[in-house]
């Protein structure tokens, strides 16, 4: 089977109406590649305003991609506390994400795209996350990654920790008989490894160079070895907006951050996984939104799974 891996499309129709148009080409040329299920994690939206999710749950519509069995999606911060557009902004955000409800934007989240977590498995109904969805002969783990506000700690509403609770419950997830021998994919929404890349979140040269500062994932060292004594085989995930592969504890990791906006060309990207009996087939596409669907294959690489069964 071939997934499709998409990250950070912040989609804005006030102020980043060229990432919807983006967006779109995107899923048509994966649809085109030959994709069997989209993986997007997370920042769907820019503001986490009604109009941004709407807009998404449309197109996936009308390429008939609202079905879990062909799209999995997970929360990014932007889902939550939104973002900033003008200089302007930035002095009134902290205290716009000190008054978000935390626990009900998650919730509207999950309402908006209630059909994609159909038929995945969860240890709490009040709260999906971490959930777990199985496609053949793999289990897509999905978290939510995104950090509540703190003055102190997460200032800027861009840090991530998987606090213990949901760390348990991966745990329990993991524990599964009937997972044992699938192939272990985790979706989630921040990086692990230091960022040097400035965001591009927002129309603002000063958020993106303080957000660049403030986008760590807390007590990765210990996700990370989770991760790799339950055999997972790879890691999809975004927030930082670069387009890159890399490695930690012999398990490989995709960055699709750079989807719209991207560290290698101003075109939008994204990766292909051919899943066969093989291994897996890696390869980053760049679509150049200038000329119909013309395709730009930077790098191959097929990579044998240790654990799967």
């Amino acid at each position: 089977m071939k997934i499709a891996h998409l990250s950070d499309l912040h989609i804005c129709p006030k102020f980043k109406r060229n990432n919807i148009a983006k967006t779109k080409k995107v899923i048509k040329h994966a649809l085109d590649s030959g994709a069997d299920h989209f993986v997007i994690t997370g920042d769907i939206a820019d503001n986490a305003q009604h109009d941004d999710f709407l807009i998404f749950k449309k197109i996936l519509q009308s390429f008939d991609l609202l079905r879990s069995d062909k799209t999995s999606i997970i929360i990014g911060n932007h889902d939550i506390f939104g973002g900033v557009q003008t200089a302007g902004d930035v002095v009134n955000f902290p205290s716009r994400c000190a008054r978000v409800d935390y626990k009900e934007q998650v919730n509207k989240f999950v309402k908006y795209f209630e059909e994609l977590f159909e038929n995945t498995f969860s240890h709490s109904k009040e709260n999906p996350f971490p959930y777990a969805k199985v496609i053949d002969n793999l289990v897509l783990i999905g978290l939510n990654s995104i950090d509540e506000y703190s003055k102190l700690k997460n200032p800027f509403a861009s840090n991530g920790r998987i606090d213990k609770n949901q760390f348990n419950h991966v745990k329990k997830i993991f524990d599964l008989s009937a997972f044992k021998e699938k192939l272990k994919i985790v979706l989630v929404h921040h990086h692990f490894y230091k960022n040097n890349i400035s965001s591009k979140s927002s129309e603002s040269a000063i958020w993106n160079r303080i957000e660049n500062f403030t986008m760590k994932l807390r007590k990765k060292k210990k996700l990370l070895n989770l991760f790799k004594e339950n055999h997972v085989e790879l890691v999809l995930h975004g927030h930082s907006h670069e387009i890159k592969e890399y490695y930690r504890k012999g398990i490989k990791f995709l960055n699709a951050g750079g989807t719209v906006e991207n560290n290698l060309t101003n075109e939008a990207g994204y990766y292909l996984l051919d899943i066969n009996q093989n291994g897996i087939d890696v390869k980053l596409k760049l679509v150049n939104s200038s000329l119909d669907n013309q395709e730009i294959k930077i790098k191959s690489e097929v990579f044998v799974p240790q654990y799967a069964g």
